[in-house]
């Protein structure tokens, strides 16, 4: 059984993000792209959203005793073969994964317009991820 008290850290981790990134959720494509601050605090605060849900599908998968991820993005492709993520999300997390790794380890090069593009429509994804969470983990 997951350790729920975990899930919830983490779920309240992530909303508390989301609420960091959605209050530049309106800001135009040109002002956040001239905004080092805001491109600062979006992309910070994406890339902790990104690693709580990583950390959180890690968690499940741990201590469910449902195998063992090869690369990070598996985590996604078990998830939805052990019915904990809708299979038609399995794609924007991987996504998401791939996203949190280019942040960690690409920062410089970084297209701000794929990110402004992410905050500004994207981000029901993660709720739809979360909601699955809580479903699975009984919340």
């Amino acid at each position: 059984m997951v350790d729920q008290n975990i899930i919830v850290k983490k779920i309240n981790a992530i909303k508390h993000n989301m609420k960091r990134i959605e209050k530049y959720s309106n800001v135009s494509l040109k002002q956040f792209l001239h905004d080092d601050d805001i491109k600062d605090i979006v992309t910070h605060n994406l890339f902790i959203l990104l690693q709580h849900i990583i950390d959180i599908g890690t968690h499940i998968i741990s201590d469910e005793n449902m195998g063992e991820p090869v690369f990070v993005s598996d985590i996604a492709d078990i998830l939805a073969k052990e019915n904990v993520l809708d299979e038609n999300l399995v794609r924007p997390m991987k996504s998401m994964i791939g996203l949190r790794n280019i942040i960690a380890h690409e920062y410089g090069d970084l297209d701000f317009k794929i990110i402004h593009r992410i905050i500004t429509s994207s981000l029901k994804d993660v709720n739809q991820i979360l909601d699955c969470i809580i479903r699975y983990a009984g919340l």
